[in-house]
């Protein structure tokens, strides 16, 4: 039997350790560039407008917390099948989204489950994940349904975090922002990325960051 020191045993768990973070990177670097391939094949790229999370401090660190129009639903808005659903507090959710003549996404209906062809209920638009947050157990025609999503960080590099970080959050939503998102078929979402207007331009925010730290 091969005996092993605390030192050899401490080499070893360190060795696995590494191996397995370099496994999940290369599994979700692979994950991302799967549905960024199917997304923009199968026309699965939707936009949400959105604005500063926090008026007092809506960055932080090197991301930017985002907020979105669509976490306030109006039960009017939302199809027949949406009240079929036992909508229960902080459990997940899909959310049938249509695109306006915008260009941007609007919650049109919720699910429990992820509807298929052979459900016999509409399957129209793109479905994405979520958590929904009713004051009520079924929602009413005069209800607004509190939404959450997965992807309200968007990531930047220090120096344009540090910008951003000095923009005053009215500001910021002035600049129109729209993160667009692609979608794969089981309505989990990866960023795409953040635009903002730029004058009468809509270009990204890492470029509307390089354009204003060079500007004197």
């Amino acid at each position: 039997m091969i005996k092993l020191d605390a030192k050899k045993i401490g080499l070893l768990s360190l060795a696995l350790a590494l191996f397995v973070q370099l496994v999940t990177a290369v599994s979700l670097l692979s994950y991302s560039h799967r549905t960024k391939v199917y997304a923009e094949k199968n026309g699965r790229i939707i936009n949400l407008a959105c604005k500063a999370y926090d008026p007092y401090s809506p960055f932080k660190g090197r991301y930017i917390r985002l907020s979105f129009e669509e976490e306030r639903i109006s039960s009017k808005n939302l199809d027949r099948e949406s009240f079929q659903n036992h909508t229960k507090r902080g459990e997940q959710y899909y959310f049938r989204m249509e695109e306006g003549s915008d260009s941007l996404w609007t919650v049109r209906g919720i699910r429990k489950e992820l509807p298929g062809k052979a459900d016999g209920i509409s399957t129209d638009g793109i479905y994405i994940k979520g958590k929904t947050y009713p004051y009520m157990l079924y929602p009413s025609a005069s209800e607004t349904i509190s939404a959450n999503f997965p992807f309200s960080e968007y990531y930047m590099q220090e120096n344009y975090a540090q910008y951003v970080d000095t923009i005053e959050w009215e500001d910021f939503n002035a600049l129109k922002p729209i993160l667009s998102l692609y979608v794969d078929k089981k309505g989990q979402c990866i960023q795409k990325g953040l635009t903002v207007l730029n004058g009468t331009d809509r270009i990204s925010i890492e470029e509307y960051c390089r354009i204003k730290i060079k500007t004197p």
